[in-house]
């Protein structure tokens, strides 16, 4: 495998968030409802955005100025003339309409007027929620972060939540479950992902301490067959079977790389124990 190696200082800024925004990513999106001094709403969305604490409950994004001219952006200047922001998660229901919010319209121009989304009012803030968003939180400015001043730099708005607000039908045994709220994230270019449907998959956390993958036979570590995923899923069992005892089975395949291909028809059926017993199997007949 090569890699292609690019440095910050051989690239201008355009090309160095072409290769943040492709290669950090899938990201959530932070669509954000600030209000003007003068009382003009404004709502645009944005990708550097992620939560940070819990206690007290904290989530930043990144109005970043603009990698042309380093000039900042509406949401920038709203959120700390007045210190305050909504952030409304995007679900796939809405990501056309979120997508017309996302045009540099002139300052003083509505973007719910202009998208079409409908603008609620908050409980402990000026700026307004949006009707269609199935999750969003209203935020107090905490801290403005600044992380250059030319153009592209970051400008990172950390907020403090005051208020959550999550629509009652994307709970799913007592929390927001994802395919619920069927949201979507930022990639690079024009692309997005749908964090729903058959992009959704479940990945319970180690319990206890695994074996790891230093613990897995070398048979199977230098594998061409067995993927990187698939030697996950057993490095993830808690105990090495005994591998001293292969239980044969008519139909077991008798060669090294028709047992690899068995282990890993095991693996993705979800038969931990069958792709065990054959790793023994497999084990027994050496470096083939």
């Amino acid at each position: 495998m090569s890699f292609k190696t690019m440095l910050p200082e051989d690239l201008d800024p355009i090309q160095t968030g072409a290769l943040l925004t492709g290669g950090v990513g899938p990201r959530p999106i932070a669509l954000a409802s600030t209000v003007s001094l003068a009382g003009v709403r404004n709502l645009a969305p944005f990708s550097f955005f992620n939560a940070f604490g819990a206690n007290p409950p904290m989530v930043a994004f990144a109005p970043n100025r603009r990698g042309r001219d380093g000039t900042v952006k509406h949401t920038y200047q709203n959120a700390t003339a007045t210190g305050e922001f909504v952030i409304a998660a995007v679900s796939w229901a809405m990501v056309q309409q979120m997508n017309v919010s996302s045009a540099e319209y002139p300052d003083g121009v509505d973007e719910f007027l202009k998208s079409g989304l409908t603008p609620l009012p908050a409980l402990r803030v000026k700026p307004a929620l949006v009707g269609e968003a199935p999750f969003q939180m209203e935020c107090r400015l905490h801290q403005v972060v600044e992380l250059g001043t030319g153009p592209g730099a970051g400008l990172m708005l950390v907020g403090e939540v005051l208020a959550f607000h999550a629509r009652e039908d994307c709970f799913a045994s007592g929390i927001l479950h994802p395919g619920l709220l069927d949201l979507v994230g930022r990639n690079g270019g024009s692309f997005y992902t749908r964090a729903s449907g058959a992009a959704l998959f479940e990945l319970p956390k180690p319990v206890g301490h695994p074996i790891g993958f230093d613990r897995l036979p070398e048979a199977l570590r230098s594998s061409a067959i067995l993927t990187g995923n698939d030697l996950g899923r057993l490095a993830n069992s808690a105990q090495l079977p005994d591998l001293g005892r292969p239980e044969r089975r008519p139909g077991d395949p008798a060669d090294a790389p028709g047992l690899e291909l068995a282990i890993q028809g095991a693996l993705h059926g979800g038969d931990l124990s069958e792709a065990w017993r054959l790793v023994v199997l497999r084990v027994e007949r050496g470096g083939e």
